[in-house]
């Protein structure tokens, strides 16, 4: 009886099944559609390295309604158009590799695999250093509300871990 229990996997426990984990399949899904758009970035930086970037912004701005003038936008368009375009391939690269690493996460989250939540949690951590650091240069809410998020996601996956006893 004793090598039963021994064998129970997490899905056999209480409070770790489907029906009752409502968050796990939020941020797997979160992770993909996160996976899908650094994935789209990073490939219309490659195959796009000459394009006045700074441009399409101003344009982009102006069709929102937006007045690209304005400090932060313009501030926006003054960095972009610093990058060189051997920089903007390399950050395609990044890009990609960046989405391919949150779309396993987000399998292997989608999957319940302990796996996607120990590297969910490892990758996450990792950015928090560079994210305070963004913050502390030039906070926005939007900085901060992204920060939150995964330090939540974290937590989350944490006490899953701790309370299946990984």
């Amino acid at each position: 009886m004793a090598h039963a229990s021994a064998t129970t996997t997490a899905k056999d426990r209480p409070g770790d099944g489907p029906a009752n984990d409502r968050l796990l399949p939020w941020i797997a899904a979160e992770r993909s559609v996160r996976a899908v758009l650094l994935v789209a970035v990073g490939l219309v930086l490659i195959t796009h390295p000459h394009t006045d970037w700074g441009r399409t912004i101003t344009d982009l701005t102006n069709r929102l309604g937006f007045d690209p003038r304005s400090n932060g936008i313009q501030r926006v368009i003054a960095k972009v158009r610093a990058i060189s375009p051997d920089k903007y391939t390399v950050f395609g690269i990044i890009a990609i590799a960046y989405g391919v690493l949150e779309g396993v996460e987000g399998y292997g989250l989608w999957r319940r695999r302990a796996w996607a939540e120990y590297l969910t949690v490892f990758a996450t951590s990792l950015l928090f250093i560079p994210e305070v650091d963004e913050i502390a240069k030039s906070p926005t809410a939007l900085k901060i509300a992204a920060l939150l998020v995964n330090v939540a996601v974290v937590a989350y996956l944490v006490y899953r871990l701790r309370r299946r006893g990984g």
